[in-house]
């Protein structure tokens, strides 16, 4: 009897001991995931998503292109007030001008020689500041051949200097049929700048050679 049960014993406490099912699926389930995110990693990193991102450019904005009739977009002569400027040794030439661009509509300021000194040799000057650049645009239609510039103003009043060059007021048939006819314009920062002149604005009284 007692040999008996001693072998038993030892048969049963000498053999291998058997691993809890749980824990061995456990531990394979804890590989299959290591070395599924080793695979993921790896792929992730030949495809250069592992790396650090690169910074993306921004485009510039687009400069935009539309067509435009004038007469339906800048305003209307009543609301504009120009200064008559002579810039030539031709009397009368600024007071008979501004007379006529009365009878067009615009309101008149000051009648006078240039207030800048200048003796212009072109058709004209159309000087305007930054709120007045509809104005200036709209007052080219009826000097033409002007140039732009631009002075420090805050208003919107423009100057129309007179050169040796300038002529007339166009009739008024010819100005609606330029007004009405569509022009190309460009808007957005991506549009080149174009070149301005600039200077300085300045005031005169009327001049009786004006």
């Amino acid at each position: 009897m007692s040999m008996l049960s001693g072998s038993v014993l030892g048969s049963s406490g000498d053999g291998p001991r058997r691993r809890h099912p749980v824990a061995t699926g456990f531990l394979v389930l804890l590989m299959m995931a290591v070395l599924f995110g080793a695979t993921f990693g790896a792929v992730r990193l030949l495809k250069g998503d592992g790396g650090t991102p690169t910074a993306t450019s921004s485009s510039p904005a687009p400069c935009v292109t539309a067509t435009v009739t004038p007469g339906k977009t800048l305003p209307k002569p009543a609301t504009v007030t120009a200064n008559v400027y002579n810039a030539t040794d031709r009397a009368g030439l600024a007071r008979s001008t501004a007379a006529t661009l009365k009878t067009r509509g615009f309101g008149i300021g000051s009648i006078a020689n240039d207030p800048l000194g200048k003796s212009l040799t072109n058709v004209a000057e159309i000087r305007y500041g930054a709120n007045g650049k509809d104005n200036a645009l709209l007052m080219r239609y009826y000097v033409v051949g002007a140039t732009l510039v631009l002075d420090q103003r805050t208003d919107t009043t423009v100057d129309v200097v007179l050169g040796l060059k300038f002529k007339a007021i166009p009739d008024q048939k010819v100005v609606d049929a330029a007004l009405a006819k569509p022009v190309v314009v460009t808007s957005g920062a991506g549009c080149p700048s174009p070149s301005v002149t600039t200077t300085r604005s300045a005031t005169a009284s009327p001049s009786p050679s004006a």
